[in-house]
């Protein structure tokens, strides 16, 4: 009996000791396994960085220089002094279309997009990235003598759109433009020391209080033929009034522009004003 209990004690002795080396067997491969991958990963991450550093960096430089070139076309196209340089960019521009077989497709398109669509082919996200890209650089050079927008120089825009994060953060800038908000608040400024005319109401039909005093309403009013407006309502509805105030920015932003940085220049703006027109330097209105 007792070597009969003997023997199966010494059998699981055995068998466990078996077991123990298949399974440190088993960690071993799976351990051996874990290493290689982990040591591609950290190759991977090696030759992204190298990628990064050099090839996608001399990748994007040659991408602005073309930029930078399709750009300086459309600038010498609309804006050369002289008159027969901008019209050989544009024959050449509707040459070189008309051969590729553009011309019908492109014929309601912007000329930066035709310039684009050009050079960089029939990948419509791509050319639509670029084309805002270049657009938004149009509208941000800064203001003129006389008040107006001036376009970036071909020469600032490569680092123009570095400092901007690239090509699709402008893109994605632009499209996002500026709210209503904002355009009402850079109006305002414009329309701060603007008198167009100054009217005393008939207080027996349009009612005025102290507490009216240097708020913004809104007139409505319908010129008639004789010369004369016709006012049929004032609308104190601070709603309405951002609204129209809005309008009239998006009606001719360059000049509301032009008057509220002349304005703001004159006397320190609170600090709504200073962030909106800080965004019109910044950010094309939708």
């Amino acid at each position: 009996m007792n070597a009969m209990s003997f023997i199966p004690a010494t059998s699981s002795v055995v068998t466990g000791f078996a077991l123990s080396a298949t399974a440190s067997k088993v960690l071993e491969v799976k351990q051996t396994g874990l290493r290689a991958a982990l040591g591609q990963l950290e190759r991977l991450e090696q030759e992204r960085q190298a990628w990064e550093g050099e090839e996608l960096e001399s990748a994007r430089r040659r991408l602005y220089a073309m930029l930078t070139e399709c750009y300086g076309f459309y600038l010498t196209l609309k804006t050369s002094a002289a008159q027969d340089i901008r019209q050989q960019h544009k024959e050449a521009l509707a040459a070189f279309l008309e051969t590729r077989g553009l011309t019908k497709a492109l014929a309601s398109s912007h000329d930066m997009s035709k310039i684009v669509r050009a050079v960089f082919g029939v990948d419509r996200r791509r050319v639509s990235a670029y084309s805002i890209a270049l657009r938004k650089a149009l509208e941000s050079g800064g203001l003129d003598s006389s008040g107006k927008v001036k376009p970036l120089p071909a020469g600032a825009l490569s680092s123009w759109l570095a400092e901007h994060g690239g090509v699709e953060e402008v893109r994605l800038g632009s499209k996002q433009g500026m709210t209503a908000k904002q355009r009402a608040e850079v109006a305002q400024v414009a329309l701060r020391d603007a008198v167009l005319m100054r009217i005393k109401p008939d207080t027996r039909t349009m009612p005025f209080s102290t507490d009216d005093a240097d708020r913004t309403v809104l007139v409505v009013a319908t010129y008639r033929p004789t010369g004369e407006l016709e006012v049929s309502a004032v609308v104190r509805n601070d709603a309405a009034v951002r609204a129209a105030l809005a309008a009239h920015y998006s009606a001719d932003k360059d000049a509301v522009t032009a008057a509220a940085n002349k304005a703001a220049a004159v006397e320190a703006a609170p600090t709504a004003i200073a962030v909106a027109m800080d965004q019109v330097q910044t950010r094309i209105a939708a």
